[in-house]
């Protein structure tokens, strides 16, 4: 039921607490327990008594929580902590935002309210920037939280200008805390009753009141990081660059509520998590190349913000000259940064005191300023200098301002404390000049040289820190790559986050199905998503083969904890971590493997968990079978003999991928990120709007998916990195050959089929019976014997699931071993000398290493003593 504006605790939410008797309502009285009883009115008690006993002695509000003592009750004051709750112990969200992002929430109605309590934390190196602001689609109305110079600015307008309202002299401002853009969390508070404001930060408080009679507030949408709604503004904030956390406007934490999916109603392409942000790189690519923008505005104050990356110990990154003498250089100095300027007192320097060189490959952060008292701050990174000037105060700059470099005649006539004699080479992003976020490409007004967009840097090695969040760091010639497939995140280095999908309340769900006829069948698998969840029990992930088979393999949480369950042929396989919580709404980042019955889980950091279920073959039987085999044709049996009698391995014909478990009864909310199965990014899939992906139910895609398509390096190296098995062409049984070729891949199925140990990838074969045998005629030429098939191919692998087929196959196998050793016997007798090979590399694992993906190199084959017979058996191969 909405309540008008007046009743300021119906907008903050602040419900009575305590004791109510002989309520009277227009003279009757009413029966305030008989009513309560009727509606089964929740938090109500037929009783009323008042306890002695102090609710916060036990100090029950955690991670710095201040405890209020309340009726029967403790109140917990989570504002400043970084945590949310009822005692303070749910981390708050945290957004990134480089300039680009921003997070809108577009409430469903119009919001009046006379009433407003609002809380927020904030962390960025920039002096401007808008935190949060209330926005009108028919008004000028806004509560705006921003920073101005390093300060944190109040601003709350209350339009007068519709039919009916009352006179006000226009926007209230109010300004609190000093030098803000220190890379430090901050805590920002804001209270409105009324006309009266209170502006805190840090504890802080700064009080204001609002003049006029009009005090109502209208709202549409709770903006933050940028400010959409500008119809009504004359002036917009500069877009924010840092992190926010805990929003909480009137009692609602929208941040975290739009993570977790309980509404609908929000927008936004900010990231969660704290990120590092490096927002609109360049790359000036030689010491010849800048650009010219327009004149740096400095005359009474200024702040300037940019983050640099270089291998060069020097160069010129900035350079404005000014009438007179005035001038201002931002140089790179042996490993160093120099700050040198000229107000008209004759030039200054300043050195930045890094503790080592800063033209380490590694991006760093700069920040100069000077405020109108005339004190100049360097700070590098966390590193700060300071200076104070006398004498003249302003900064008379002109001409244009130079990034990157000068012409060359122009670098003799510098002024005698500017060492640079050549540009810079690196590259530059988050340019700030005095809250202006200038496009270095677009908005140059003239562009020397090789300035490209993006940053690429120089060639490197693979080190320990070279890939984040545990990705592979692959060499290459020109450099290395980063293999991100199994931390859930994606680009170069496996920092930026992978596709997202916020799952609501009700359930959702995202099917991949493969064609009928791209069925995979794997002997390995490989699984890896990252997820953040309040939910105690859900389904993440399950893979499904084909109707009427059984095989699965199930990713769920149970009691909080991760579990995977599969079953790929007999018995059920479980295997969990049960030291990490994963229901407490931070990431988390799963990675399952599994090679036949074995599997390994690592959640997180953890410790990998590995499971190892006991075989079902019997060592007697095979014993006694192995010494009726001829010794020629031992090795080739006894890997077929173990391979018959171990626990059944293949996930046979996969067909479908389900994320969200809504089709299971126990549907997942929150947001699910990165996920890889086996070459398959579904979610980006499910971004691009892929054939074979189908999406229902309450999702919402967070900012926007990569692409699927991979660039030729990264299809390659991954190609290189999950393809374990090698195309079998030929398939021998007894005398007669028969060979096949695996069909050409295209571009999908090379970025997609790159599975560690594909098997199938067809539907056609029979389901119920596991031998080897020939699943398709012949349609093409043979494999050589000494050539590799092309990737994406796939071997046919059956196997029999009955234990008296694996009996009569053992004693078949050992008479027909018996009858071709005495018929190999008697044309040795009556042959001219000859050999024959027999290329068991080609169809079976000979060791443990190759089963795993490792690379087994073949032995070449004995060279035949007559040739002629040696070309009659050249593709003759004996096979159990």
């Amino acid at each position: 039921m909405p309540l008008p504006p007046e009743v300021w605790t119906a907008a903050l939410r602040a419900g009575y607490v305590g004791c109510v008797r002989d309520l009277f309502i227009d003279g009757r009285s009413r029966d305030l327990r008989g009513l309560a009883e009727a509606q089964g009115a929740v938090g109500v008690a037929p009783f009323c008594s008042r306890e002695t006993l102090k609710q916060c002695a036990s100090a029950p509000c955690r991670n710095g929580g201040v405890c209020r003592e309340g009726w029967n009750r403790f109140v917990c004051d989570c504002v400043g902590t970084g945590f949310l709750g009822r005692v303070c112990e749910r981390e708050a969200t945290v957004l990134s935002y480089d300039g680009s992002m921003y997070m809108k929430i577009m409430l469903p109605n119009a919001m009046h309210t006379e009433a407003e309590d609002v809380s927020l934390r904030f962390m960025s190196q920039r002096a401007y920037g808008l935190m949060m602001a209330t926005t009108s689609r028919e008004s000028a109305d806004t509560l705006r939280l921003e920073l101005d110079g390093g300060q944190m600015k109040l601003t709350v307008n209350l339009d007068c200008l519709r039919v009916g309202c009352a006179p006000s002299k226009g926007p209230e401002t109010l300004f609190a805390g000093h030098k803000l853009n220190d890379n430090e969390w901050h805590t920002v508070r804001v209270v409105r009753r009324g006309k009266n404001l209170q502006l805190s930060v840090d504890n802080v408080t700064v009080e204001g009141q609002m003049a006029g009679a009009h005090t109502r507030l209208e709202f549409y949408n709770i903006e933050t990081g940028i400010m959409t709604e500008r119809r009504f503004i004359s002036v917009v904030p500069s877009n924010f660059i840092g992190h926010l956390s805990g929003l909480v406007f009137n009692g609602q934490p929208y941040m975290d509520q739009c993570k977790d999916g309980d509404i609908t109603y929000c927008e936004l392409n900010a990231r969660f998590g704290l990120r590092a942000i490096v927002a609109d790189p360049v790359t000036f690519k030689s010491r010849s190349s800048y650009l010219a923008l327009a004149t740096l505005q400095a005359y009474a104050s200024m702040h300037l913000f940019f983050q640099f990356k270089t291998t060069a110990p020097d160069g010129l990154l900035l350079f404005n000259s000014g009438n007179g003498n005035d001038f201002i250089v931002i140089e790179l100095v042996k490993g160093y940064i120099h700050y040198v300027f000229d107000l008209g007192n004759g030039p200054s320097l300043m050195k930045g005191n890094s503790d080592k060189p800063v033209n380490d490959n590694q991006w760093h952060n700069v920040v100069v300023s000077r405020d109108p008292g005339n004190v100049h701050t360097l700070k590098i990174d966390s590193r700060t200098v300071t200076q104070h000037s006398n004498g003249a105060r302003n900064l008379d700059l002109k001409g244009e301002l130079y990034i990157g470099g000068l012409s060359k005649n122009m670098f003799s006539s510098l002024p005698k404390l500017v060492a640079s004699r050549d540009g810079f080479q690196g590259c530059l992003a988050s340019v700030d000049l005095n809250g202006r976020l200038p496009d270095l490409i677009a908005d140059a007004l003239h562009r020397i040289g090789q300035v490209e967009r993006g940053c690429d840097g120089p060639s490197t090695t693979c080190t320990e820190e070279s890939c984040a969040n545990q990705g592979v760091c692959l060499q290459q010639w020109d450099g290395f790559t980063c293999d991100c497939t199994m931390t859930s995140y994606g680009g170069p280095v496996c920092n930026d986050p992978g596709t997202t999908y916020i799952f609501g309340k009700g359930g959702a769900l995202i099917t991949y199905t493969w064609p009928p006829n791209d069925r995979p069948s794997t002997r390995m698998d490989r699984l890896a998503v990252g997820f953040s969840t309040h939910q105690r029990s859900a389904v993440l992930v399950r893979v499904d083969s084909a109707s009427g088979l059984g095989d699965y393999l199930q990713l769920h949480i149970d009691q909080g904890t991760v579990g995977v369950i599969f079953n790929v042929g007999t018995d059920d396989i479980t295997i969990d971590e049960p030291n990490a919580i994963v229901s407490d709404g931070k990431y988390h980042v799963v990675r399952f493997t599994r090679s036949g019955g074995n599997a390994t889980l690592q959640v997180d950091s953890w410790p990998v968990n590995e499971r190892y279920p006991a075989g079902n073959f019997d060592n007697e039987r095979l014993a006694i079978a192995r010494q009726r085999i001829p010794y020629r044709l031992g090795r080739v049996v006894d890997e077929w003999l173990l391979d018959k009698g171990r626990q059944l391995t293949i996930f046979n014909s996969q067909a479908a991928i389900k994320i969200g478990g809504r089709d299971q009864g126990r549907p997942f909310q929150g947001q699910v990120s990165g996920l890889y199965y086996n070459g398959l990014k579904v979610l980006a899939l499910a971004a691009e709007s892929d054939p074979n992906v189908r999406t229902e139910g309450h999702l919402r895609l967070v900012g926007e998916g990569p692409s699927v398509l991979l660039s030729a390096e990264t299809t390659a190296t991954t190609l290189l990195a999950d393809m374990a098995t090698t195309i079998m062409e030929t398939t021998t049984t007894m005398a007669t050959t028969t060979t096949r070729r695996g069909r050409s891949p295209t571009l999908r199925d090379s970025t997609t089929q790159n599975t560690d140990d594909l098997l199938v990838a067809s539907a056609e074969c029979p389901s119920d019976d596991e031998d080897l045998e020939e699943c398709e005629p012949s349609t093409a030429n043979p494999t050589g014997p000494g050539e590799r098939g092309p990737p994406g191919a796939v071997e046919v692998i059956r196997e029999s699931s009955s234990t008296t087929g694996m009996v009569v196959g053992i004693v078949a196998a050992a008479a027909l071993c018996i009858l071709i050793l005495l018929y190999a016997m008697y044309k040795y007798r009556n042959r001219d000398e000859g050999s024959y090979q027999v290329d068991q590399s080609r169809n079976y694992i000979s060791n443990s290493a190759q089963s795993n993906g490792a690379v087994v190199k073949e032995k070449a084959p004995a060279a035949p003593k007559t040739p002629s017979k040696a070309k009659k058996n050249k593709d003759k191969e004996y096979y159990v």
